[in-house]
C-alpha cells in the first residue's frame, strides 16, 4: 500500500511539473505574440493548403490527365510537383519500390503564407508522418519563411488517439489559437478555434459525388477561392482581437471570443438592424466631414476678415 502510494506521489509530482513547464512556455510566448501583436495560427496540410496522391493510387481518368499535354506542363510549370519518396512513404505499402507521389498546391496557398505571416505565428499539425511533412514543407516555404512555429506529426500523437489532434501539443495559450482544418472531426475538444474551410479535392475520387478539378479541367480560383476567403475572414479575426475597448487590456482578450464577434456582425450584413448600424457610420462619417468643412470654412472667413481689416487701415 505504501509503494502504491509512493508511486502515485511520484506520478502526481510529475504531472504537476510537466504542467508547469508546459503553462511558463505557453506565457512566455504569449508575451512574445501580444507584444508583435500577433496570433498563433495552426495549418492541416492535406486537402486543406495541398493535396497528395501516390500515382498508382490515382484513378485511370487522372493517370491520363497527368500524362497528357495539360498534366505535362502543369509539372514543367511547377504548379504539379512529380517526386519519389525514397523511405518511409506517407501510406503503408507492401510494395518494395519506391512511391511516385504527385503533390497540387492549393491555388493561392503561397499567397496566403505570406500574407498571414504578417499577423500569424504559423503552425503545421498533421496526421502525415515526418517524412511526408518535411518534403511539403519544400514545396509551400522552403526558407521556412512564414511556417516559423511548431510542425506536429503523426509521431507526436498519442497512440491512444491517433486520429485526434488537439490543443495540448501547441505551445501556445488556447484563447490565442486559431485552427484552419478541413477535417472538423478531428479537432473534436477545439471547435471553437476552428474556422471553416471547404476541402480541396483536384484529383479524381470515384467514392465522391463531387466533381474533381481535373474533372472540370479547372482549377480553384485564386482571388476568389476558398484560401482568399480565409484569409480575408483571419484578418478580420485578427482586427477584433486587437481592438481594445476602454478600460481593457489584451490579457483579458480570447480569440473565441472575436470568432463570434466576427460571426455575429457578418450574419448582421443585410438585416435591418446591420443596415442601421451601417447607416449611423455613414452618417457619423457625413457629420464630421461637415464640421471639418465648416470648420476649414470658419478659419478661412476669419483669415479673410483680418485681411480686409488690414486692407481698410
Amino acid at each position: 500500500m505504501a509503494i502504491q502510494n509512493l508511486k502515485a506521489t511520484v506520478n502526481s509530482s510529475s504531472s504537476s511539473i510537466r504542467a508547469n513547464s508546459i503553462k511558463h512556455v505557453r506565457d512566455e510566448n504569449l508575451k512574445t505574440l501580444l507584444s508583435k501583436k500577433k496570433l498563433h495560427l495552426v495549418l492541416d496540410l492535406d486537402n486543406t493548403i495541398l493535396e497528395s496522391s501516390i500515382f498508382e493510387d490515382l484513378t485511370k481518368y487522372d493517370r491520363d490527365y497527368i500524362q497528357r499535354s495539360v498534366g505535362v506542363k502543369m509539372i514543367e510549370e511547377k504548379k504539379l510537383y512529380q517526386w519519389v519518396c525514397e523511405g518511409k512513404g506517407y501510406k503503408v505499402r507492401l510494395s518494395v519500390f519506391p512511391d511516385v507521389y504527385l503533390t497540387k498546391l492549393r491555388p493561392y496557398v503561397k499567397t496566403f503564407l505570406k500574407e498571414a505571416s504578417k499577423l500569424f505565428d504559423k503552425s503545421i499539425f498533421t496526421l502525415g508522418n515526418l517524412a511526408y511533412t518535411t518534403k511539403m514543407l519544400e514545396l509551400l516555404d522552403p526558407e521556412r519563411l512564414y511556417i516559423n512555429s511548431q510542425v506536429i506529426t503523426r509521431e507526436y500523437v498519442p497512440l491512444s488517439t491517433p486520429w485526434r489532434k488537439g490543443h495540448d501539443l501547441l505551445k501556445s495559450h488556447e484563447r490565442v489559437v486559431l485552427v484552419v482544418d478541413d477535417a472538423k472531426d478531428v479537432w473534436e475538444a477545439n471547435t471553437k478555434n476552428l474556422i471553416d474551410i471547404a476541402p480541396y479535392g483536384f484529383f479524381d475520387d470515384e467514392s465522391s459525388d463531387k466533381k474533381s478539378w481535373t474533372r472540370k479541367w479547372e482549377d480553384e480560383s485564386d482571388k476568389y477561392g476558398e484560401l482568399a476567403r480565409v484569409l480575408r475572414e483571419l484578418k478580420k479575426i485578427h482586427k477584433e482581437f486587437y481592438n481594445l475597448e476602454e478600460g481593457e487590456d489584451y490579457e483579458s482578450r480570447d480569440v473565441r471570443d472575436a470568432i463570434e464577434e466576427v460571426k455575429r456582425k457578418f450574419s448582421l450584413q443585410g438585416t435591418k438592424q446591420g443596415m442601421i448600424s451601417q447607416h449611423a457610420k455613414e452618417t457619423t462619417s457625413e457629420i464630421d466631414e461637415c464640421f471639418k468643412s465648416m470648420d476649414l470654412n470658419c478659419r478661412r472667413n476669419r483669415l479673410n476678415r483680418i485681411q480686409t481689416s488690414h486692407d481698410v487701415m
